[in-house]
């Protein structure tokens, strides 16, 4: 693997952003936002915790598809391998429906992950492959339980100390039927504003069975870590 991979993932990337978009619907049209947030802590030389927040929306700043509260406690066995486990609630709204006309439903969800990492030629590939137990509000005051399978493979590549490049792609399959979920082609640019702040701007071509979204991503990465 060298730094011909970046190059394919970015010529991907570009081949799915100006693919024929005939027959989208309002909400394909639209340009989404997703405002998220990442704090990780490091609290041993093995064990460290990532907690997100990500709010989603249809449209950019507005009409509200969903919030991500999500956290991971992961064991690190070198810097090649980690494990971790993690809980998630996430109120969606698949309506879209003026605010205040909002319907909201909950999902709880467990996952367990595997990541790997490597280094060649100035790139860091990270794999991770991730499981989920998805506890689905039904609509009857109770849950349906399914399971998902997720890989993503990113790229990063530093540019110099502050900058640096991400591409990913990851795809999600239901261990039920349907099998195929969706998957989420991303290509991004970050900052490094301080030791513990990174900044990054992407866009991300988010794709089901049966719609395809466009959403631009602000990212902030902070480290508490001592």
């Amino acid at each position: 693997m060298n730094k011909a991979s970046l190059l394919f993932l970015i010529a991907l990337f570009g081949f799915s952003c100006i693919a024929p978009m005939m027959g989208q619907s309002k909400a394909e049209k639209d340009l989404g936002s997703w405002f998220l947030f990442f704090n990780q802590h490091q609290f041993s030389e093995h064990w460290n915790t990532l907690t997100e927040v990500q709010h989603r929306s249809y449209a950019f700043g507005t009409r509200f598809n969903q919030l991500l509260m999500r956290t991971t406690l992961n064991y690190k066995f070198s810097n090649a391998v980690s494990v971790g486990a993690g809980y998630g609630l996430i109120p969606t709204d698949n309506t879209y429906e003026i605010i205040e006309d909002e319907s909201l439903t909950y999902e709880h969800r467990i996952h367990q992950q595997l990541i790997m990492r490597q280094k060649f030629s100035g790139l860091t590939w990270i794999h991770r492959y991730r499981l989920e137990q998805r506890f689905l509000e039904d609509g009857q005051g109770g849950h349906q339980l399914s399971h998902r399978a997720r890989y993503m493979g990113r790229v990063n590549f530093k540019l110099n100390a502050q900058w640096s490049i991400s591409v990913f792609d990851e795809v999600f399959l239901n261990l039920q039927k349907p099998t195929f979920s969706q998957n989420r082609l991303y290509f991004g640019m970050g900052y490094q504003t301080t030791p513990k702040l990174n900044v990054q701007l992407g866009f991300l071509k988010n794709h089901f069975n049966a719609v395809r979204y466009n959403r631009l991503l602000v990212t902030l990465w902070y480290n508490t870590s001592s």
